[in-house]
């Protein structure tokens, strides 16, 4: 099987695992010109062509206004733009602060940089949504990103959890769906490799310095090379929580 057709099938199985998709809806998809928004996009275009169920997509960029290349992030936003036009995706592009409020707290040593930029984009995201009447906004969040997530919570929050394949926000008025869930980020890698896609360098500075970063390559270095089955192994544990064989909280 080819590339195509198992990342194809992987998005498939969270679409119509969860409901992911319905006739009406308006979706907004977050496309920051990495290798997983461009994949989100092009395989909820793809569905919704074989599915011929009619639902809106807007292809939202946000520049989140960190130091970089002008010239060459412009050059990478016309591209953005022609990708989601050929895609049959209406494309916004909308500047932020985020990255400059991140940048501010970093510096004052108030908090995380990556909770401040997260937390404004993500509150971006849900006042376009507001504004454009969407009752979805889909992340291009994958298989490793549950996975780090999941490892995250465990070792710093003290509890079990991870991301949701669907997540219900506001009681209902709004959704976030993923649908690359089950897609390995080597597979996406591999297929943007192949299509010969342009992908925009992210432009923040905090990056490669990340206690996700951290325990992504944790994973990958430590975990991983236990066997071939361990990573699938973890993440179908996430799925399989035998609730009975887990110690509840004294009462005192």
């Amino acid at each position: 099987m080819g590339i195509y057709s198992k990342v194809k099938r992987f998005v498939g199985k969270a679409i119509f695992g969860y409901n992911m998709l319905s006739a009406g809806d308006r979706i907004i998809v977050a496309i920051s010109g990495g290798e997983d928004s461009l994949v989100l996009a092009y395989f909820l275009s793809e569905w919704k062509r074989m599915l011929r169920v009619e639902y809106e997509l807007i292809g939202v960029h946000l520049d989140m206004g960190f130091p970089r290349d002008e010239e060459e992030y412009a050059e990478g936003i016309k591209w953005l733009e022609s990708f989601c036009k050929e895609l049959g995706i209406r494309f916004l592009y909308q500047k932020t602060d985020c990255g400059k409020q991140a940048m501010e707290v970093e510096e004052k040593g108030i908090t995380s940089p990556c909770f401040v930029c997260s937390w404004h984009r993500r509150k971006h995201l849900f006042r376009l949504a507001e504004e454009f009447n969407a009752n979805k906004i889909a992340f291009g969040h994958h298989q490793d990103d549950l996975l780090v997530t999941f490892f995250i919570n465990m070792f710093y929050h003290g509890e079990l959890s991870t991301i949701l394949p669907v997540q219900e926000m506001f009681k209902g008025k709004l959704y976030l769906i993923r649908p690359l869930v089950f897609v390995e980020k080597e597979m996406i890698a591999k297929f943007v490799r192949q299509q010969g896609w342009r992908v925009l360098k992210n432009p923040c500075p905090y990056s490669s310095k990340t206690k996700r970063k951290s325990i992504e390559e944790f994973l990958k270095e430590c975990i991983y090379p236990l066997g071939k089955r361990v990573k699938k192994s973890i993440f179908n544990a996430m799925f399989n929580p035998k609730i009975d064989y887990l110690p509840k909280k004294p009462n005192n």
